[in-house]
């Protein structure tokens, strides 16, 4: 719980720093830095800060663990497949924008990326693995899930410094600036904006803590997953009605609809699960 409460800590320096960012008093660079000709964007940065934040928490909690030799095996495959399922679907969901343009398809600094493509790719490349070795897939799945929000929590950052996944117009105390380039049509005379990577943030950081309890209280299998999955898609539901640059598909945006899908699915496999457990007491 310690490390929980230093991540909680550099996330509330990580936004005392960015304050004056927020009020539009400095001028958002999505670049960090330059070596040569090498261009290291902050979005990228800080998704590689994630997932490798992710594998030392989860070294740490393998170290006496039968799976060691398998765990990270298991998180490289499911980063490598995570990354190429969040920018293909996002790239298929955006198709009229990247069609015959190849070399922005594969331009991650750029921003766009679908978490959905990327727990659905990953999810599969790990039960793949996990098949393969014949190891106990739902154990693997609730190792993984805590450096998995550990790594969104700290990749969320990167929307901000790409000005994206923001919501409506706002005057809240907390409301983020976004400059005029960046802005939906039909806002480009609003400054100010809902920070939805925060509010994103705020809930994974809510669902880490409640997954870590239930860890800490309860070991049934599996359970960790369906936990996450459920608490995520809620979260993700609920955020998109602060978005303003979500693709619809009738009332909702395509990603409501993904989550109530994965919500339901989850909700019995859960229960058959539940149910199972119970005729083998």
């Amino acid at each position: 719980m310690g490390g929980i409460i230093t991540v909680i800590i550099l996330i509330v320096a990580v936004c005392l720093w960015l304050t004056p960012y927020f009020k539009g008093l400095l001028e958002i660079n999505p670049v960090a830095f330059k070596i040569g000709e090498l261009t290291v964007y902050w979005y990228g940065l800080l998704l590689a800060t994630g997932v490798l934040s992710g594998l030392m928490w989860l070294n740490w909690k393998v170290s006496d663990s039968k799976f060691k030799s398998h765990i990270i095996n298991i998180a490289a495959l499911s980063i490598a497949s995570g990354v190429i399922g969040a920018r293909l679907a996002f790239v298929i969901l955006k198709w009229s924008e990247f069609s015959g343009n190849w070399v922005e398809m594969i331009s991650l600094h750029h921003g766009g990326m679908s978490i959905h493509g990327a727990l659905i790719l990953g999810a599969l490349a790990v039960l793949i693995y996990a098949k393969v070795y014949k190891l106990p897939i739902l154990r693997i799945f609730d190792l993984l899930i805590p450096p998995v929000l550990i790594g969104q929590i700290i990749g969320r950052f990167g929307n901000f410094f790409n000005q994206e996944a923001f919501g409506p117009p706002t005057d809240l105390p907390w409301k983020m600036f976004v400059k005029s380039s960046l802005r939906p049509a039909g806002f480009s005379e609003f400054e100010f904006f809902h920070p939805t990577f925060l509010y994103s943030i705020i809930g994974l950081i809510i669902i880490l803590l409640i997954v870590l309890l239930w860890q800490k209280l309860r070991s049934i299998e599996g359970f960790t997953l369906f936990i996450y999955i459920a608490l995520y898609s809620v979260l993700r539901f609920v955020i998109e009605f602060f978005r303003v640059d979500s693709d619809y598909w009738g009332v909702l945006t395509i990603a409501q609809w993904a989550s109530l899908l994965i919500v339901s699915i989850t909700l019995i496999t859960g229960l058959i699960l539940r149910y199972k457990i119970k005729l083998k007491l």
